[in-house]
């Protein structure tokens, strides 16, 4: 592993959006941009403690829902400047919601003809992924499915422009 990558551990699960309650969750506004013909997004967060830039790889590891990520923060200059790339963005909104020590992210997609819900779960170890029990009704889990990956899913909802 290169010394500034970390590995991510993650299941995601297709919710329906008839099982959601949204009601008082903190929340967060999200576009990623993601570079075509790469493993490269960058993203903009925004929340009620102000926007942050980060620019970010991810490449899959041998094992089911492992990535080795490698982040990096940026200033809006440098966000902006990415914008010159050729990409696909996309706008969600992700809920947050307490799972024991866990948190678990609603992220809500949408377009003009469809919504989509997709829970995510990170984990600080394996054994901790693999125990994890789904505490929300889902309609099935999507970890390994490439139709639910983030550029993927940016291509399907994308925003213009």
């Amino acid at each position: 592993m290169p010394k500034y990558a970390l590995v991510e551990r993650e299941r995601k699960f297709l919710i329906s959006p008839d099982n959601i309650n949204i009601n008082g969750l903190p929340y967060k506004h999200i576009t990623d941009h993601y570079i075509r013909n790469t493993a490269i997004r960058f993203r903009m967060v925004t929340d009620g403690s102000g926007t942050t830039y980060k620019l970010t790889k991810k490449t899959p590891l041998n094992t089911t829902g492992e990535q080795q990520i490698t982040t990096i923060y940026l200033s809006r200059e440098e966000y902006l400047l990415l914008n010159s790339f050729e990409c696909v963005a996309v706008e969600k909104t992700r809920y947050l919601v307490a799972a024991g020590p866990l948190v678990i992210g609603l992220d809500r997609y949408t377009n003009l003809s469809e919504e989509l819900w997709i829970a995510e779960i990170e984990f600080a170890t394996q054994v901790e992924m693999n125990n994890f029990q789904m505490p929300l009704t889902y309609i099935r889990e999507v970890t390994t499915s490439p139709e639910f990956n983030g550029f993927e899913l940016a291509k399907r909802f994308q925003k213009d422009n």
